[in-house]
């Protein structure tokens, strides 16, 4: 279509410049242009800054979407996609020409196409991209998550900004389960159970997401999947701690069923390894623990044969040391001030109980030797012997100095010897028997000699007897022979 504009009559004064020419519009074309969101339809009528407000206009609500990702900008640049598109329609038909433009609706469709076409896929395969993370979320594999949340760009997330959002959720999910996961994997191999409780906290935040069941499942499994562990004990510390925790109605719940499965072989196992280093008490505690929480499983059968033999082992350790003190004492002459018992000593019984002689042996040594035992191996009696002392008089006698020494006639009282003692049973190390015993022997003998000083001196009025083996022995044998 064409104009042509006509002169003024002839005659008829010029009245200024020409009138500028107007271009005819095309208010579809104008509005197809700005559904675009650029602003294109604007700058089809030569609107440049109604052109250049909605393009900044989408720029900046774009940029808004891209960093808020709320759904409110989504609408809110759809608004205003639509004011641009109302706006630049009455524009246009506020005009005085107008008229259809095949060529500009052409390029304000293609160019419209062209933009809505890009968002319309970019939403597409933003929700693509999604369903891909939701099944990889689903099979408890973080990794094809990463993976999926990797391939969202910027037209994903101009086309559907709020969907890229759920999946960075899950990805940030995931790096807490890596974290717990790493956490649990090294409380493992250090066996440290505090630390794996901070482990199984953390897995427990993320739990609560019940679409994270299976994420956090996965972790859970790969710690499950570490057991048994080659150190029994170790095994041992983690089921103790697993019997501690509280059912939580999630996944979290199945190493709970842990214990069951390898508590018996950890019990078995960590008590023989118990054994092998002599913790007898550890081992027998170990292995009474697994018959009393597993009486009918197949460990339990070497489990009771295990306590009887630590508490031989144990009985045999508690012996030696007896001895051993005892001998210590015995030898030392400590034991009269510091009794202690051997176990297996002989009970005190009728007839002969051989005894260890300890303290002053001038007497005790002269005793026949099957009344002695053994330091402590098999005595039945301690028998502790003091200084001896003056005992009771037997018999005092007159002498007579020999001719032609100077002096007169003395009186001798003549005393049994008295030996204090102390008898214990070894026992138990308890005092059965306190007092002294008197040692007699011969009295009176012909001659008794003692020291002068120039010719003068006196004999000793107060002497002892003069004991022999049989005395000895008659004076002692009370304490070691029972009727």
């Amino acid at each position: 279509m064409s104009y042509q504009q006509f002169p003024p009559p002839q005659g008829t004064p010029y009245p200024g410049p020409p009138p500028k020419q107007l271009r005819p519009h095309d208010p579809l074309a104008v509005a197809l242009g700005n559904a675009s969101f650029l602003g294109l339809g604007y700058f089809l009528i030569r609107r440049r800054l109604f052109g250049i407000l909605g393009l900044v206009g989408t720029a900046i609500l774009v940029v808004l979407l891209c960093t808020q990702r709320k759904t409110g900008y989504e609408f809110a640049l759809l608004g205003w996609g639509v004011l641009q598109i109302v706006h630049g329609w009455f524009l246009a038909r506020s005009q005085r020409l107008q008229a259809a433009s095949r060529t500009k609706r052409l390029v304000a469709l293609g160019v419209t196409l062209v933009v809505l076409g890009g968002v319309a896929f970019g939403r597409y395969d933003a929700q693509r991209i999604d369903k891909q993370a939701v099944a990889e979320r689903a099979a408890g594999d973080c990794g094809g998550v990463r993976a999926a949340q990797a391939k969202y760009n910027l037209g994903h997330r101009i086309g559907d900004a709020p969907r890229t959002v759920r999946v960075e959720g899950d990805v940030a999910a995931c790096d807490r389960i890596d974290a717990a996961a790493d956490v649990l994997q090294s409380a493992t191999t250090l066996i440290d159970v505090p630390r794996m409780k901070a482990g199984f906290d953390q897995l427990s935040a993320v739990a609560a997401d019940p679409n994270q069941q299976q994420t956090v499942g996965r972790a859970v499994d790969q710690f499950v999947g570490r057991f048994p562990l080659k150190d029994s004990c170790a095994s041992l510390e983690v089921t103790e701690w697993l019997r501690t925790r509280k059912p939580v109605g999630n996944v979290l719940d199945r190493p709970n069923a842990l214990v069951p499965k390898i508590e018996p072989n950890a019990l078995l196992g960590c008590a023989d390894a118990q054994a092998a280093k002599a913790d007898w008490a550890g081992a027998r505690s170990t292995y009474q623990l697994l018959v009393t929480r597993y009486p009918h499983a197949k460990q339990a059968v070497r489990a009771r044969a295990g306590v009887q033999n630590a508490n031989y082992q144990i009985l045999q350790a508690k012996i030696r040391a007896e001895l051993a003190r005892v001998r210590g004492l015995v030898s030392s002459g400590g034991y009269c001030s510091t009794p202690a018992k051997y176990s297996p000593a002989p009970r005190v019984r009728g007839g002969v109980n051989r005894a260890v002689f300890s303290g002053a042996s001038e007497y005790t040594s002269k005793l026949p030797s099957q009344w002695k035992g053994t330091t402590a191996d098999n005595a039945a009696l301690v028998v502790c012997a003091g200084e001896e002392t003056q005992g009771s008089a037997v018999r005092t006698c007159r002498y007579t100095p020999f001719i032609g020494s100077s002096g007169t006639d003395t009186w001798v009282t003549f005393y049994k010897i008295q030996v204090p003692v102390r008898v214990y049973e070894l026992r138990t190390g308890r005092l059965i028997r306190t007092g002294n015993v008197q040692i007699s022997g011969s009295v009176c003998p012909a001659t008794i000699s003692y020291t002068t000083y120039n010719g003068i001196g006196f004999p000793d009025t107060e002497q002892d007897v003069k004991p022999t083996a049989a005395t000895i022995r008659s004076a002692f044998q009370p304490l070691v022979v029972r009727p």
